[in-house]
């Protein structure tokens, strides 16, 4: 018998791959080691994203929290602003006013 030297080079590598012993004692859906996920019990997690990284400067940067507070304070003196919080004083007082008096029902 005539074998190629990469045909028996490979062949060892074979047997020797089925020789070795895993380290670990069984296997999860043929994976030796796996990765763990998130709480599968816990439902409705919200994510943070960016809005999170955002608050977290905001909570310990106090220059950041200067800064917005400045441009919060510019924008409520702005035509903008002072619609903005107008309107968000009517939503918290109950609604929008009704226009001309009471509307009829008909």
């Amino acid at each position: 018998m005539d074998y190629d030297a990469k045909t028996l080079q490979q062949g060892r590598m074979n047997q020797m791959q089925l020789e070795e012993n895993p380290t670990s004692f069984a296997s999860n859906d043929g994976a030796s080691k796996t990765e763990g996920t998130g709480r599968l019990d816990v439902k409705h997690q919200r994510m943070a994203g960016q809005e999170g990284a955002r608050f977290v400067q905001m909570m310990l940067d106090p220059k950041e929290q200067a800064r917005t507070a400045r441009w919060m304070e510019s924008f409520g003196l702005s035509n903008e602003g002072m619609q903005f919080n107008q309107a968000k004083m009517m939503m918290m007082g109950g609604g929008m006013p009704q226009e001309g008096g009471e509307q009829s029902n008909g």
